[in-house]
């Protein structure tokens, strides 16, 4: 059952360290008068359920219950102060009034500390809402804005510079390659040995031959060839038509890789592509002078 506190005189409070407790929670039915640090405040709130009020020398402290309205006055405009936010709903401490106004939604206790200092001659005091500590800070004049830097116009694109032509490579020794051909077919028919072959070739071309003949890969073919010749100058045109992208299978007998030493139908079919590309006459897969000195060329 909840006390009634009903109309508190001042003198029944102006003791310091003056204490309201009840085992019960406490009601304010109408205005009560305090005196704290000999300063008069006024506290009133019609539904203020309170559960202890204690006024110490300076300050006084009280604890609300959740939905309670409890108002604190300054009639002499005093400055108040209050040590949380928690239900703070109304700060006012102006020329014409000081107040503090909470209506907390969960249990809380304040401690309310009046100042001898007044509203009226306070310049930070303000008026509004909850204001953290019961006191208004002052406004902090807004820094000017710094101008924007201008942009900087972007430099004029640089053209690129065209491309120069590329100038196709001169042998080294100023011959044509149909002349460096019959060179080194002269060398072939006096069964020159294939290393000094590739060597002249390369000199010829102003190139260089690293190691040996082998590392160059370089064929010089001698025989002609049809469907039915058998040797290893069958397989060496077989490596060169698969190297140059003429392939004589995909996979298995033919195909790069698996050369083998017989001339059959695709080995002829992949030549006549050789020969249609490089504008060979007659195509007919038949490796005669013309292909053998185009080949040889490569």
């Amino acid at each position: 059952m909840k006390k009634i506190l009903a109309a508190i005189t001042a003198c029944g409070l102006f003791a310091p360290a003056f204490a309201l407790a009840a085992y019960n929670d406490v009601t304010l039915t109408t205005d009560t008068v305090l005196s704290v640090g000999g300063i008069t405040l006024n506290v009133s709130g019609s539904s203020a359920v309170v559960e202890s009020i204690t006024v110490n020398a300076s300050d006084f402290s009280v604890t609300l219950l959740s939905g309670s309205t409890f108002q604190v006055t300054a009639p002499n405009l005093n400055r108040l102060s209050a040590d949380t936010n928690v239900g703070n709903t109304t700060f006012t401490c102006s020329n014409s009034e000081s107040i503090i106004k909470y209506e907390p939604s969960e249990t809380v206790t304040v401690t309310i500390t009046p100042s001898s200092v007044l509203c009226s001659t306070d310049t930070s005091g303000g008026s509004g809402g909850s204001t953290g500590g019961g006191s208004s800070p002052s406004a902090t004049p807004a820094t000017p804005a710094v101008p924007a830097t201008p942009a900087t116009a972007e430099s004029a694109a640089v053209p690129a510079t065209p491309a120069i032509p590329a100038v196709p490579a001169t042998p080294a020794s100023g011959l044509s390659a149909s002349q460096i051909q019959s060179i080194l077919d002269v060398l072939a028919s006096f069964d020159a040995d294939a290393e000094v072959i590739a060597k002249v070739k390369a000199s010829l071309e102003g190139t260089t031959v690293a190691g040996s003949v082998t590392s160059v890969a370089v064929h010089v073919f001698k025989s002609d060839l049809t469907t039915g010749s058998l040797g290893s100058e069958v397989k060496a045109l077989q490596e060169f038509l698969n190297a140059k992208g003429y392939t004589i299978a995909a996979n298995g007998p033919g195909s790069p890789g698996n050369e083998t030493e017989r001339f059959g139908s695709l080995t002829k079919a992949a030549l006549i592509k050789y020969q249609k590309a490089k504008g060979i006459t007659p195509s007919v897969g038949y490796f005669g002078p013309k292909t053998r000195a185009a080949v040889n060329a490569e």
